[in-house]
């Protein structure tokens, strides 16, 4: 199941980064081991996020420009060392 995040809206000309933390799902003497994002936009292609993973268990995701309105949906998934994934939902309002 993945954690649900609303975020403040970005704008379609804007970059932005944020920092994501999976500690609240790793057990102890479990690491996170890679990290992925997939963008869903509401229409039209998705961007590629940048994903930058230097320390478990914090993972930087930067996305933009925008091409679309509307709720873009920002899907993060950290593969685990024990094999298992853990996933955060950014909800990301484009408005202008």
């Amino acid at each position: 199941m993945a954690t649900k995040q609303v975020t403040t809206p970005q704008s379609l000309a804007e970059i932005r980064t944020w920092f994501v933390s999976f500690a609240n799902d790793l057990p102890t003497g479990v690491t996170v081991a890679s990290v992925v994002a997939i963008h869903v936009p509401p229409q039209g292609n998705a961007s590629t996020p940048v994903v930058v993973f230097t320390v478990s268990p914090t993972a930087e995701i930067t996305l933009g420009p925008l091409s679309f309105t509307g709720l873009h949906l920002l899907h993060i998934i950290a593969t685990l060392s024990d094999g298992e994934k853990s996933e955060i939902l950014l909800e990301i309002p484009v408005n202008y």
